[in-house]
């Protein structure tokens, strides 16, 4: 059961980084809650508490023109506090189209996300979209 709520919790936060339920995983996200982003945009670095993460979601949202999309296609490792998501982040920007896969792996505490590493396929690509 912890297995299926913790799958259930990166999903929607996944679904939130995406743009589109941003409200609905305010509460996934504690103050202690950290992102790692990668990379060399400006959207790199980390993100400390669920104002900042969010913050981050409705920034990309709007970079993209709310054209971000993530899939998420199936888990690969899954227990009560650890989830790995493997999936898909399409998006455009300034007529520039992102289309690659994605691992988020997340970090579960207390009924909570508390640390999430996003690890892209190809990084130089992902970077290129986002200074664009």
């Amino acid at each position: 059961m912890a297995q299926e709520f913790g799958i259930r919790m990166a999903e929607a936060l996944c679904a939130a980084l995406a743009g589109k339920q941003v409200d609905a995983a305010e509460a996934l996200l504690g103050v202690g809650s950290l992102l790692h982003v990668p990379g060399r945009s400006g959207l790199a670095g980390q993100y400390q508490g669920g104002e900042a993460i969010l913050g981050l979601a409705r920034r990309m949202a709007d970079l993209t023109s709310g054209t971000l999309q993530f899939s998420s296609s199936r888990v690969l490792t899954a227990d009560d506090q650890a989830i790995v998501l493997f999936g898909r982040v399409n998006a455009t920007r300034h007529g520039t189209r992102l289309d690659t896969d994605v691992v988020h792996v997340f970090t579960l505490r207390n009924g909570e996300i508390r640390e999430i590493w996003i690890l892209h396929e190809n990084q130089d690509h992902v970077d290129e979209f986002w200074t664009a």
